[in-house]
């Protein structure tokens, strides 16, 4: 959108300013937006702009957490079963926008973030592991989360994405087996 198209006052909304982001994103990745590329983006006056957002950070963590948003929540089967389809759509999430893993791994996440979390956790705790375990895993699934992104990021695909993506799962399963190994061995 050019400056020269404007939206009326009150136009802009949240998911106006998400969708814009997605799409200024896809153009100049994570490090290219600024917040006057943001208004040209909505056609917007870059004042209005930051009523919305307060800074590029905040425009970012906002980016951030409607791709968590966009994570389904597991509704059945075991433990191991539900926790890997969360972090396998976790993982297509957050590479559906290049660059916002970075993002994650120095920002909160907000609320979506914390649900995740949460549901993460009490996977675990379902599968028997004491809260200290529990949180130690998750943490371990997290990093091995973001990281696998990064590198997937910034290293060029060998062999396509469903190589990537079965290497991401052959990775988790890993996990998933030291989990089990050390409830048994309790």
């Amino acid at each position: 959108m050019t400056a020269a198209v404007r939206r009326p006052y009150g136009e802009l909304d949240r998911a106006r300013v998400v969708a814009s982001l997605r799409n200024l994103v896809g153009r100049v990745g994570v490090q290219g937006v600024t917040m006057r590329e943001l208004a040209l983006e909505l056609g917007a006056a870059v004042p209005s702009v930051y009523y919305h957002v307060p800074g590029k950070r905040a425009a970012l963590d906002l980016l951030a957490e409607s791709v968590l948003d966009d994570i389904p929540v597991p509704e059945s089967g075991t433990w191991d079963v539900r926790l890997i389809e969360l972090y396998c759509a976790a993982r297509e999430a957050v590479l559906s926008v290049p660059g916002i893993a970075g993002v994650l791994q120095t920002s909160g996440g907000g609320e979506s973030a914390r649900r995740l979390d949460k549901l993460s956790r009490s996977l675990l705790a379902e599968a028997g592991l004491t809260k200290a375990a529990a949180a130690a895993s998750h943490s371990v699934l997290y990093t091995y989360l973001l990281g696998s992104i990064s590198l997937e990021e910034t290293r060029p695909v060998q062999r396509g994405k469903r190589q990537a993506a079965n290497r991401f799962r052959a990775g988790l399963d890993v996990v998933i087996a030291g989990i089990k190994a050390c409830l048994e061995n309790r």
